[in-house]
Formats: structure tokens, C-alpha cells, sequence
């Protein structure tokens, strides 16, 4: 159907133009023939028909060529985030009680980057894109497994309400290597709800970045693709 349209399209092009061409009888075409010799006008308007057709064959080639680069160095990066509980990929987990009290749960997060086009991963670079997981303090009691919770080293950072990960902020984009492999940034929780009965909650995410703001998020769209199956944490009370 695309191609039919295209098909369709460029010869209403080329038939217009032609129309419009052949009424000057200056065009360079015609003055060509008219050097060669050649007066006839169907003979004249078959050459400028083809003259025509050439030059829109060699532009919709060179425009498919420059939007093949263009589409290339766009191309979204993809982002996949998984959840694991014991070494094990997990969506949910149930916490039980003992003696109105939950034991902790070491919870490994990790996001496996799958690196776009060229001018995605600058963008998402320059523009500090970070993916935020989101979890209900008022449920959940979330730390660090191996260092304090102010610790702003690496990629990840914790606060009251989400984890923080910045995405490529670690990582080194540059050279040939980086777009042909996957990377993958993994850390470390423990995760115990607080003294809740009966709840549920997951944990979810969205994009943020510190700088531009609203205009950055909406764009992030077309710079990422996400792959998220959140944690789905349900509280079971005795």
C-alpha cells in the first residue's frame, strides 16, 4: 500500500512538473535538443519526461539514503529493568510475618542498557536522563545492602520516596565498542515492610532528568524504550 502511494505520488510529481516545464520553451532540455537538431515535440517532451524522472529517481535515493543515517543515529536506546530475589528474576514477592514482624529481603535491581543511534545516546547523556523506581515509604522500608543510604558513588541513589539511576552518567559513550554491546548497572537492597498488616504495592518508574525540565521528559520518549515488569510486593498479616 506504501509503495503504491509512493508510486502514485511521483508520478503526479513528475507529470506536474512536466506540464509546467513544457510550456517554456526555453527549459535547458528543449535548448539542448533544439542544438541537436531535434524540433519535434513529442520527441521533446518524452526526453523532458525522462530528463524528469532521472532527477526525481536520484533525489528520492539520495533522501532515503540521509534518512537511513538520520533514523540510525536516532534510534532509541533500550532500556530493560528486572527485579531479583535471590539471584532469581522476580515480578512478586509475598512478605509473612513472624510475630508481627517481617523479615528483610535482599532484592538485586538491574537495568541492562541496550545502547540506540549515536545522537540518542549523546542526547540522553548530555541531558543526564535518570530512571527513578518508585516505592511507598509508607509501606516499604528501603536501604542500601553494603553502604550507607546518603552514599552518592556509582549510579544508583537512594532517597525517602525512589531510587535514582542514572543512566549513562557512568558510562564512557565514546569509541566503537560502546553501541555493540549491552551494559548492565546492578545494585543491591534490602527491603522490609514496616509493621503493615495487610497491603500491596509495586514498585514503579518514569524518566527524570535535573535539566530542561518538562521539555526533557516528553522528548525522553523518543530517545528510550522501557521493558519493566515492576515488583509487585503484597504484605500478608497473620
Amino acid at each position: 500500500m506504501k509503495d503504491k502511494i509512493i508510486q502514485s505520488l511521483k508520478t503526479f510529481i513528475i507529470t506536474l512538473i512536466v506540464a509546467f516545464v513544457a510550456t517554456d520553451q526555453q527549459n535547458f532540455v528543449y535548448s539542448i535538443l533544439k542544438t541537436l537538431g531535434y524540433e519535434n515535440e513529442i520527441a521533446k517532451k518524452t526526453a523532458l519526461s525522462a530528463v524528469i524522472t532521472f532527477i526525481i529517481a536520484i533525489v528520492l535515493i539520495l533522501t532515503s539514503y540521509v534518512w537511513s543515517k538520520i533514523k540510525a543515529n536516532i534510534k532509541r536506546m533500550n532500556v530493560s529493568l528486572v527485579t531479583k530475589l535471590d539471584g532469581t528474576k522476580r515480578s512478586n514477592y509475598k512478605f509473612i510475618p513472624n510475630d508481627c514482624e517481617y523479615d528483610e529481603k535482599d532484592v538485586e535491581i538491574e537495568i541492562v542498557l541496550n545502547p540506540g543511534g549515536w545522537l540518542s545516546n549523546l542526547l540522553i547523556k548530555k541531558m543526564g536522563l535518570k530512571l527513578n523506581i518508585y516505592f511507598n515509604p509508607e509501606i516499604l522500608d528501603v536501604s542500601f545492602f553494603d553502604k550507607w543510604d546518603s552514599d552518592t558513588a556509582g549510579a544508583f541513589r537512594l532517597s525517602e520516596r525512589n531510587i535514582s539511576i542514572d543512566l549513562l552518567g557512568e558510562i564512557e559513550i565514546k569509541g566503537k565498542t560502546f553501541p555493540e554491546r549491552s551494559h548492565i548497572l546492578n545494585e543491591q537492597f534490602k527491603v522490609k515492610p514496616i509493621r503493615v498488616k495487610n497491603d500491596v504495592t509495586a514498585l514503579d518508574y518514569v524518566i527524570t532528568t535535573e535539566k530542561f525540565g518538562y521539555i526533557t521528559r516528553i522528548i525522553s520518549g523518543t530517545l528510550l524504550s522501557i521493558e519493566c515488569d515492576p515488583l509487585k510486593v503484597t504484605c500478608k498479616g497473620e
